[in-house]
């Protein structure tokens, strides 16, 4: 179980980095497929530095909790994914729900299972195992 986990954690950071990659490099497929524009030089900068730079916390820390089956960068990177959530959770209490804001809290819900699944099961061995 612990090799799934691992790769799991590393697939998860290697989507992350996608999502570094998009939201430095393709703006326009941001605004297309998330909904986010960027006005004006400072909102092209915001973007990929509140955005991308979020994408790049998550990816590194699950491609380092894959690597080094590391809990605490696990957990890391799952608290970060449960503060996004919990602002969509805060956008859907504001704003209401609508078909576009469910996949993403899913996705990201079930990334949290995931890791949270994976810092359990890195858990510390029994004596003698």
């Amino acid at each position: 179980m612990t090799i799934l986990t691992r790769a799991l954690v590393a697939i998860i950071g290697i989507f992350a980095l996608l999502g570094v990659s998009q939201h430095w490099f393709d703006l326009d497929a941001v605004h297309a497929q998330r909904g986010m524009l960027a006005v004006g030089d400072i909102g092209k900068a915001n973007l990929r530095a509140d955005v991308g730079g979020l994408f790049l916390a998550i990816a590194m820390l699950a491609i380092f909790a894959a690597v080094r089956q590391n809990r605490a960068a696990v957990l890391a990177a799952a608290a970060i994914l449960s503060a996004t959530l919990l602002g969509r959770f805060v956008s859907v209490a504001i704003d209401g729900f609508s078909a576009r804001v469910g996949p993403p809290m899913a996705v990201e819900a079930i990334v949290i299972v995931v890791l949270l699944f994976a810092y359990r099961t890195w858990g510390k061995k029994p004596e003698g195992l």
